[in-house]
């Protein structure tokens, strides 16, 4: 009888959902108020984010920039954006800051225009 309460103890374990987010809760890198789901701990995965800034001289490309970060780049997965732009890399590194943000492919050309430092959208770990 015992071995029986066991094996049905263990299917009921085995069987019932994971706690909500346990897996990535307080491991994810959230993007902000501006940006409600984008970095978050969804369904124990952290959900795409915009990674730390990169350089105009550096790289062309989002997916570029991402696997220099070691990940990879996800066109529009940020709110709908696949990069911010920033004047340069201090008003980037500042988190109360906002950039220009943009819609693109990863492997199309960074759209720098005047400006020196970006954020690009890529898959957390």
């Amino acid at each position: 009888m015992r071995g029986k309460f066991l094996f049905v103890l263990s299917l009921l374990v085995a069987c019932a959902p994971p706690p909500a987010d346990s897996d990535c809760e307080g491991m994810c890198q959230p993007a902000g108020p501006e940006f409600p789901g984008v970095g978050e701990c969804k369904e124990g995965i952290c959900s795409p984010t915009f990674a730390d800034c990169s350089i105009q001289t550096d790289i062309s490309t989002c997916a570029e920039a991402c696997e220099a970060q070691g990940t990879s780049c996800v066109a529009n997965g940020c709110g709908g954006y696949t990069y911010q732009l920033y004047y340069d890399i201090g008003l980037c590194e500042d988190s109360g800051q906002t950039g220009h943000k943009f819609e693109h492919q990863c492997d199309e050309a960074i759209e720098w225009q005047f400006n020196g430092a970006v954020k690009c959208c890529c898959e957390q770990e």
